[in-house]
């Protein structure tokens, strides 16, 4: 007697079979796809770092000086701004050097105090300056132009107060090189004046075995 189980058997069979394929095709197809690959995170590159150009660095200074000058000599013919301008170009020009740095300046200083500043400092010049009548020229002693005047310098070493360096320089010596330039007086001093006391800057770096750049037109 034929029993009607048995179809029922291998139409379950067929149904697992297609299930069972289905299943492996999807499978394979899932396996065949490649995810996409996601790029890497961008890496940070540090900036070099810049090491300061040594040419550009100011060399260290070799020489300190200290300007003072005696205003109260008792010279009723010089104005003050005479002594201001004096002692402003001497103090620019020492500081023209580039090996040469000016500590600082002082308009009231005698010669003794002078002397004493220099014994108290261990490294640094005092460079002591002093303006005077030319009493050589008798035609001078009532004159009021300020080409008559003298500039006395003396430089005095540290801890000893030996004299380093001394001399002077006059403002009629600047005048011949002067002619084309028009004279001026003012707050910043007579011209002639002013460059007798870049001058004396100049020798006293000579001194030193020291030079500043050309001299600007002044």
């Amino acid at each position: 007697m034929f029993s009607h189980s048995q179809p029922l058997r291998a139409l379950a069979a067929g149904f697992a079979i297609v299930f069972v394929l289905s299943c492996v095709s999807t499978d394979l197809a899932q396996s065949g796809r490649r995810a996409p690959k996601t790029p890497p995170a961008p890496v940070s590159t540090p900036e070099p770092t810049r090491t300061p150009n040594a040419s550009s660095e100011k060399p260290k200074p070799r020489l300190t000086f200290l300007v003072g000058l005696d205003s109260h000599a008792g010279f009723a013919n010089i104005p003050f701004y005479a002594y201001d301008g004096v002692l402003r170009s001497l103090t620019d020009r020492l500081a023209d050097a580039p090996s040469v740095y000016v500590g600082g300046t002082q308009s009231e200083m005698s010669r003794g105090k002078a002397i004493q500043k220099a014994k108290a400092e261990k490294e640094a010049y005092v460079v002591w300056l002093e303006l005077e009548v030319d009493t050589m020229n008798p035609a001078n002693q009532n004159s009021r132009s300020l080409d008559n005047i003298i500039i006395e310098y003396v430089v005095f070493a540290p801890t000893t107060a030996k004299i380093t360096t001394s001399g002077r320089t006059y403002a009629q010596a600047q005048r011949s090189k002067s002619i084309l330039n028009p004279r001026t007086s003012s707050i910043y001093g007579d011209r002639n004046l002013n460059q007798a006391a870049r001058e004396a800057a100049e020798r006293i770096l000579s001194a030193f075995r020291l030079h500043a750049p050309r001299d600007r037109p002044f």
